[in-house]
């Protein structure tokens, strides 16, 4: 159970929670007619809770981290990709090893970045996304995975000087949070490696609001 402070620091992320019970609760399912009605709403709320848990995993990871006092986080809507830098991304893994200057108005294309997080003990800027990692993805999202992971890692630490910061280090990784990476090091981190990676103890955080979302989600199967 969390105590108060936990609750008041997570509150945001455990009333996304409760709405997305509450949302799943109301939603009307088709009966699949090869099984009884109820197993039927059983697997129809937990196929759909499997999906929305992706986004409060990265909600809860954006609001662990924020606890840091050595962190500054936060996500970037329009992270600006260059055309030198899609060009260099077809290149295999030599990619990591290129730093590309940031220009926001030279855009190919822009990417959605869940979180960016500047570690000022360490002064690196990390770029990062999230997938729940309980399942491997198919050819094809690995290799658009990749490549965005690709085109942040050569733009990110001039990004990072263009949003005022000076890192000495910048990484662009995929987070899978239970484990099963679909793409390897050093591109992938699993939940297991947060702490470390992060200089803080994220796992128990986020750990607080899934046992939040599994009772509750307990508590809703069980009226069935």
């Amino acid at each position: 159970m969390l105590d108060q402070a936990q609750s008041d620091a997570l509150a945001p992320v455990l009333k996304l929670v409760d709405d997305t019970i509450a949302s799943l609760k109301r939603k009307t399912f088709e009966v699949d007619p090869i099984v009884d009605k109820r197993y039927s709403a059983i697997a129809s709320i937990v196929s759909s809770a499997y999906k929305r848990h992706g986004r409060i995993l990265e909600e809860a990871l954006a609001a662990a981290l924020r606890r840091a006092p050595h962190l500054v986080v936060w996500s970037e809507s329009e992270f600006a990709v260059s055309d030198a830098a899609e060009r260099l991304a077809e290149t295999d893994d030599l990619s990591r090893d290129a730093d590309l200057p940031y220009e926001p108005k030279n855009v190919k294309r822009r990417l959605q970045i869940d979180l960016i997080v500047f570690n000022k003990n360490n002064t690196r800027l990390g770029a990062y996304e999230s997938k729940r990692g309980f399942g491997y993805h198919d050819s094809g999202k690995k290799r658009s995975m990749l490549r965005d992971l690709r085109c942040q890692q050569m733009l990110l630490r001039s990004y990072g000087k263009f949003k005022g910061y000076q890192p000495s280090d910048a990484v662009a990784r995929m987070i899978f949070y239970y484990g099963q990476c679909s793409l390897g090091k050093p591109w992938g981190l699993r939940g297991d490696d947060l702490d470390e990676h992060f200089q803080f103890p994220v796992k128990a955080w986020v750990e607080k609001v899934n046992e939040h979302f599994k009772r509750k989600l307990h508590d809703l199967l069980s009226t069935l």
